[in-house]
């Protein structure tokens, strides 16, 4: 589907970002499962976005956490039983509820053509799909932004020194990738403030922003309004003690909905009982309009 039709989507109704069984860091419970409480939840359109398969120049690049690599994506010989059941389960509830087919797409400036020609690959069975950023270079390798605190510290803080300036390298490769161009590129952007996971981990008087932040994430919120873009509206920080808030921040929520950038429910559920978190804060604050 294009931006066209994925902006006519009723986001009031839609939860646009989960996992399934395919997902090695998930619950492992069927995707069957994830669709039944969603229509009991009363969701009329549903996207089912796994984790793409990574490059394999990844697990060579990659280091820290071996959990963060090894479980980060499915792996390329899962793909035909992904899609064949995706497929099959878009059939068998069509008439209760509009299943998008789809994945979470990793960027990685380095791999942008080995991407770029799996998306092009894939992209007539792709229905919808979110790009996002969960790994940062440094001098010894690709490191995660959010697999634990521990990790966190020990890479990506250790390499940009503080946590202005973790934020300030994610939103430029954030903005690198918004700025991306490519054939089947997805038009939804993923958890932008991602790197403000572990934030109540650190003192309160830590500071995760300065001007550089502030101009960078403007721009991200101007070219994605210019090119009439969406946004992942991720709510699975909002219970998370080291994060209570949303996916992009609430001050960077209200500045897209002043911009008209459409902000898609995404529970980013990796397990059935979370296919519907925060939900009801999402609508109660408008968050669709």
């Amino acid at each position: 589907m294009g931006r066209d039709d994925l902006s006519k989507i009723d986001r009031r109704t839609w939860n646009g970002h989960t996992h399934t069984e395919y997902c090695s860091h998930g619950s492992g419970e069927d995707s069957e499962l994830f669709i039944e409480k969603a229509i009991a939840a009363g969701f009329k359109t549903y996207s089912f976005t796994e984790h793409f398969p990574m490059p394999p120049a990844f697990y060579k690049d990659a280091q820290g956490s071996r959990h963060a690599i090894y479980t980060a994506a499915m792996r390329s010989h899962e793909l035909p039983a992904y899609l064949e059941k995706m497929r099959y389960l878009k059939t068998k509830y069509e008439e209760q509820i509009k299943i998008l087919v789809g994945f979470e797409v990793d960027y990685f400036e380095r791999y942008r053509e080995w991407t770029a020609s799996k998306l092009l690959e894939f992209g007539a069975e792709i229905d919808d799909a979110i790009l996002s950023v969960h790994f940062l270079p440094t001098k010894t390798g690709l490191r995660a932004i959010d697999d634990s605190y521990t990790d966190f510290c020990a890479g990506v803080l250790a390499e940009y020194q503080t946590p202005v300036g973790v934020a300030n390298a994610y939103l430029t490769t954030v903005l690198n990738a918004i700025r991306w161009e490519t054939m089947n590129k997805p038009v939804r952007y993923g958890h932008i403030t991602l790197y403000r996971k572990w934030r109540n981990e650190f003192s309160p008087t830590v500071l995760w922003q300065d001007q550089t932040t502030a101009n960078l994430q403007s721009k991200i919120l101007e070219i994605i309004a210019q090119k009439g873009d969406l946004l992942d509206c991720n709510m699975s920080g909002l219970a998370r003690q080291s994060q209570t808030e949303p996916s992009p921040s609430l001050e960077l929520i209200k500045a897209a909905q002043k911009k008209h950038i459409p902000l898609v429910y995404g529970a980013d559920a990796h397990a059935v009982a979370a296919v519907a978190q925060a939900f009801d804060y999402y609508i109660q604050k408008k968050m669709y309009l």
